[in-house]
């Protein structure tokens, strides 16, 4: 019998995802602990041929150009408030 049998993801707040382990909520924390198989996880998650189909990809020739940092500026001398002979 399924750990998840009945379970549907509108019973769950937005953002819930099935694991190995059992249902996580969207920060993380433990909703059901229950051992999942890779069947219920895609059936719950979805899979990515669930996915619309989109022509954008992004590689790393789209990534942004680093920004140069400035060098530190150096600290000033120390004023010499009198004149040794």
């Amino acid at each position: 019998m399924s750990n998840l049998a009945g379970v549907t993801k509108d019973m769950y707040p937005e953002g819930t995802v099935a694991t190995a382990e059992g249902l996580q909520g969207p920060n993380g924390e433990v909703l059901l602990g229950a051992e999942v198989t890779e069947a219920e996880m895609n059936e719950f998650n979805g899979t990515s041929s669930d996915l619309p189909e989109t022509t954008v990809t992004t590689t790393s020739d789209d990534s942004p150009e680093p920004t140069k940092v400035k060098p530190k500026a150096k600290k000033p001398a120390k004023k010499k408030w009198y004149k040794k002979k």
